[in-house]
């Protein structure tokens, strides 16, 4: 009876031993696994901040642009009402100032997201 007992005691030892091995290999690879999605989140981080860092740029030269089409805009309309005014040229309305004919347009959210 003692052997039968030994011997239930053994395989129990051994199915024990089996199950912690493969315990310790799907934890390990779990493990693996947490630590390449860590790594992969930081670099997406990195990644935004530095999208994020770009768009603000292209923005301020939008605005930069938009700026210089203006000031263009105006210079124009001053040589036009120079040009057209003759004689009379200073006493004549100034024309107005057609910000229209150029355009920058706009990034829609949905494009950059």
């Amino acid at each position: 009876m003692a052997d039968a007992f030994d011997k239930l005691k053994k395989s129990l030892h051994e199915v024990m031993a089996i199950t912690d091995e493969k315990i310790d290999k799907r934890l390990k690879a779990a493990q693996e696994f947490v630590h390449k999605v860590k790594e992969e989140r930081s670099q997406v981080q990195e990644d935004l901040e530095i999208l994020r860092a770009e768009r603000a740029s292209i923005e301020d030269a939008r605005r930069d642009v938009e700026r210089q089409l203006e000031e263009v805009a105006l210079v124009r309309a001053e040589l036009e009402a120079k040009k057209n005014g003759g004689f009379f040229g200073c006493c004549i309305s100034k024309p107005r100032i057609q910000v229209a004919d150029i355009t920058v347009p706009l990034e829609s959210e949905g494009e950059t997201g």
